[in-house]
Protein backbone atom coordinates (compact mmCIF):
# COMPACT_ATOMS: atom_id res chain seq x y z
CA UNK A 1 0.00 0.00 0.00
CA UNK A 2 1.18 3.70 -0.63
CA UNK A 3 2.20 5.36 2.24
CA UNK A 4 1.57 8.76 1.36
CA UNK A 5 -0.28 10.88 -1.14
CA UNK A 6 -3.52 10.53 -2.91
CA UNK A 7 -4.82 6.85 -2.09
CA UNK A 8 -8.07 7.75 -4.45
CA UNK A 9 -7.09 4.33 -7.45
CA UNK A 10 -8.86 6.46 -10.11
CA UNK A 11 -7.28 10.03 -9.11
CA UNK A 12 -3.87 8.16 -8.86
CA UNK A 13 -4.02 7.09 -11.81
CA UNK A 14 -5.12 10.05 -13.66
CA UNK A 15 -2.54 12.55 -12.21
CA UNK A 16 0.28 9.88 -12.94
CA UNK A 17 -0.71 9.82 -16.72
CA UNK A 18 -0.65 13.89 -17.02
CA UNK A 19 1.86 14.64 -19.59
CA UNK A 20 3.40 18.14 -20.30
CA UNK A 21 0.56 21.02 -21.16
CA UNK A 22 -2.10 18.97 -20.82
CA UNK A 23 -5.19 20.28 -18.46
CA UNK A 24 -7.15 18.92 -16.21
CA UNK A 25 -9.79 21.35 -13.61
CA UNK A 26 -10.62 20.75 -9.93
CA UNK A 27 -14.14 21.74 -9.39
CA UNK A 28 -17.17 22.84 -7.35
CA UNK A 29 -19.65 20.47 -7.56
CA UNK A 30 -21.55 22.11 -10.40
CA UNK A 31 -19.01 22.99 -12.95
CA UNK A 32 -20.59 21.75 -16.33
CA UNK A 33 -18.18 19.24 -18.28
CA UNK A 34 -17.91 18.12 -21.59
CA UNK A 35 -19.88 15.02 -22.37
CA UNK A 36 -17.21 12.14 -22.06
CA UNK A 37 -14.85 14.48 -20.04
CA UNK A 38 -13.52 11.76 -17.15
CA UNK A 39 -14.75 12.56 -13.86
CA UNK A 40 -13.43 11.62 -10.39
CA UNK A 41 -16.31 12.46 -8.30
CA UNK A 42 -15.28 13.18 -4.92
CA UNK A 43 -18.23 14.91 -3.29
CA UNK A 44 -20.54 13.16 -1.38
CA UNK A 45 -22.77 15.64 0.04
CA UNK A 46 -22.52 19.64 -0.21
CA UNK A 47 -19.65 20.78 0.96
CA UNK A 48 -17.20 17.82 1.76
CA UNK A 49 -14.58 17.80 0.29
CA UNK A 50 -13.96 20.92 -0.01
CA UNK A 51 -12.59 22.91 -3.16
CA UNK A 52 -9.47 23.88 -0.85
CA UNK A 53 -8.55 20.60 0.83
CA UNK A 54 -8.69 18.25 -2.48
CA UNK A 55 -6.51 21.30 -4.23
CA UNK A 56 -4.08 21.20 -1.79
CA UNK A 57 -3.76 17.26 -1.62
CA UNK A 58 -3.92 17.22 -5.70
CA UNK A 59 -1.08 20.28 -6.02
CA UNK A 60 1.64 18.64 -3.32
CA UNK A 61 1.60 15.71 -6.20
CA UNK A 62 2.19 17.62 -9.48
CA UNK A 63 3.52 20.53 -11.40
CA UNK A 64 1.71 23.28 -12.53
CA UNK A 65 2.93 25.81 -14.95
CA UNK A 66 -0.40 27.27 -15.29
CA UNK A 67 -3.43 27.95 -14.24
CA UNK A 68 -7.39 29.81 -14.78
CA UNK A 69 -9.96 30.83 -12.87
CA UNK A 70 -13.15 32.82 -13.66
CA UNK A 71 -12.93 36.62 -13.30
CA UNK A 72 -15.76 36.27 -10.98
CA UNK A 73 -13.97 34.85 -7.78
CA UNK A 74 -11.94 37.82 -7.47
CA UNK A 75 -15.27 39.33 -5.99
CA UNK A 76 -17.56 36.82 -5.36
CA UNK A 77 -15.39 34.27 -3.29
CA UNK A 78 -12.09 35.88 -2.14
CA UNK A 79 -10.75 33.47 0.13
CA UNK A 80 -10.62 30.74 -2.46
CA UNK A 81 -8.52 32.78 -4.90
CA UNK A 82 -6.49 34.52 -2.01
CA UNK A 83 -5.86 30.29 -0.86
CA UNK A 84 -5.14 29.17 -5.02
CA UNK A 85 -2.54 32.16 -4.79
CA UNK A 86 -1.13 31.29 -1.38
CA UNK A 87 -0.70 27.23 -2.54
CA UNK A 88 1.83 29.34 -5.27
CA UNK A 89 -0.59 29.19 -8.92
CA UNK A 90 -1.40 32.29 -10.09
CA UNK A 91 -4.27 32.00 -11.92
CA UNK A 92 -5.13 34.00 -15.01
CA UNK A 93 -8.71 35.64 -14.51
CA UNK A 94 -11.01 34.44 -17.31
CA UNK A 95 -14.44 35.48 -18.59
CA UNK A 96 -17.13 33.09 -16.69
CA UNK A 97 -18.01 32.24 -20.24
CA UNK A 98 -14.42 31.44 -21.94
CA UNK A 99 -13.29 29.84 -18.27
CA UNK A 100 -16.08 26.85 -19.30
CA UNK A 101 -15.14 26.94 -22.99
CA UNK A 102 -11.78 26.01 -21.64
CA UNK A 103 -12.93 23.28 -19.48
CA UNK A 104 -14.24 21.45 -22.27
CA UNK A 105 -10.85 20.35 -23.39
CA UNK A 106 -9.41 19.65 -19.94
CA UNK A 107 -7.91 15.72 -20.08
CA UNK A 108 -9.81 15.36 -16.62
CA UNK A 109 -11.87 16.89 -14.10
CA UNK A 110 -12.12 16.47 -10.12
CA UNK A 111 -14.92 17.01 -8.38
CA UNK A 112 -15.58 18.07 -5.16
CA UNK A 113 -18.44 18.28 -2.76
CA UNK A 114 -18.01 22.36 -2.79
CA UNK A 115 -20.61 24.37 -2.15
CA UNK A 116 -19.76 28.31 -2.71
CA UNK A 117 -19.46 30.17 -5.95
CA UNK A 118 -16.66 30.14 -8.35
CA UNK A 119 -14.41 27.34 -6.70
CA UNK A 120 -13.10 26.12 -10.02
CA UNK A 121 -9.15 26.08 -11.08
CA UNK A 122 -7.74 25.21 -14.72
CA UNK A 123 -4.40 23.51 -14.81
CA UNK A 124 -1.94 23.40 -17.09
CA UNK A 125 0.47 20.31 -16.08
CA UNK A 126 4.52 21.13 -16.17
CA UNK A 127 7.63 18.81 -15.77
CA UNK A 128 9.28 18.52 -12.77
CA UNK A 129 12.52 18.37 -14.10
CA UNK A 130 14.89 21.22 -15.25
CA UNK A 131 17.01 21.28 -18.49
Amino acid sequence: MKRTGIIHNELAWLIAGLRHTDTFVISDAGLPLAPGTPCVDLGYRYGQPGFLDVTRTVLAEIVVERSWVSDPVREVNLPVYNTLRELGLDPEPLDHDEFKVRVRSASFAIRTGEDSFYANVLCQAGVAFTP
